[in-house]
């Protein structure tokens, strides 16, 4: 694999450099024995690495029928190599080693997964990464639909459009560390200017600085400010850009690497349990869910290791 993600990941296949990472991150975050936890999770984080990308290379080499299923595992070791570094006793306790997620077990006539949806749960290795690595509250029992999970991901908006599905954004730039949204925006909320601020920092906690060359300038909490991190700007790899969405009620406050988690357990658990369907829809390319899901197979493959690579590099500096 030549991905960028996993040759910047294939730089923690180091036990030595592994162990100093781990203890200045403990350190950083004031972790007790940081030294002691260094040492003890060095070769578990690699091997959770090794574990993840020996999932993602059957995956790239695998039809399409079996796909999802180690793409979702793959995943989840990256995430488990990622929660040791805020949580160096994982797995602290049995109830975090589930998945977490639930779908529906059985799919009514007439299915469609992108209006599908999946709930998080109150326990298990998505709700602990939630907590945990992105210190994010108020997921519990939270529903997200295949819809709002997809419109995440601003590569899927190509094929969105061609399925007339309308997912609008607009470019959204950082400069001088702050955020900068086009005054248009407004217009596309059906606000006055005045009235689009106060709606940004009351629902993102945004603070507002000053207008300029045609872009509104808001300070916020410098996660946003990189992609892996980010819960509202949406970040487009092929062409490093940013977007942020063009209406009102997007805003899901969970960062694209969930997004995809949460996508690719749904078509994992298709793809063990709803045989008929799964074999229907690929054999017969009887809806447009087809073109949705294999484009998203290939997003995912890609994105979600550069995610937990700048994630991971982001603790380094």
């Amino acid at each position: 694999m030549k991905s960028k993600g996993w040759m910047e990941l294939r730089l923690f296949y180091s036990l030595e450099t592994v162990q100093y990472f781990l203890e200045m991150v403990y350190k950083k975050n004031n972790i007790e024995d940081p030294k002691k936890n260094s040492f003890k999770n060095g070769e578990r984080f690699i091997f959770f690495l090794k574990h993840a990308e020996a999932f993602y290379k059957q995956s790239i080499a695998t039809p399409i029928e079996v796909k999802p299923i180690l793409l979702f595992y793959g995943m989840a070791q990256l995430l488990k190599a990622c929660l040791l570094t805020s949580d160096p006793s994982y797995p602290s306790h049995t109830s975090v080693l589930a998945h977490g997620v639930t779908t529906r077990k059985r799919k009514k006539q007439n299915y469609c997964f992108y209006n599908d949806e999946v709930k998080i749960q109150r326990n298990g290795l998505c709700m602990h990464v939630i907590q945990s690595l992105f210190q994010l509250e108020g997921l519990n029992d939270e529903r997200f639909s295949m819809k709002q999970l997809l419109g995440r991901i601003p590569e899927m908006n190509k094929v969105l459009l061609f399925q007339r599905r309308n997912n609008p954004m607009v470019e959204a730039v950082i400069h001088n560390n702050h955020i900068c949204l086009p005054k248009h925006i407004a217009e596309l909320y059906n606000m006055s200017a005045k009235r689009f601020i106060e709606y940004i920092e009351y629902h993102l906690n945004w603070k507002f600085c000053r207008e300029e060359d045609g872009f509104f300038a808001f300070d916020s909490d410098k996660m946003e400010h990189h992609p892996s991190t980010s819960t509202n700007l949406l970040f487009e790899l092929e062409r490093e850009m940013r977007f942020f969405p063009a209406e009102r009620d997007c805003f899901f406050k969970i960062p694209e690497i969930l997004a995809h988690f949460l996508i690719s357990y749904n078509l994992s658990m298709i793809a063990r349990y709803e045989t008929e369907w799964w074999y229907d829809l690929l054999l017969q390319c009887s809806s447009d869910d087809y073109v949705i899901i294999q484009h998203f197979l290939s997003i995912a493959e890609e994105k979600f290791p550069y995610y937990i690579a700048k994630l991971l590099l982001q603790m380094n500096n």
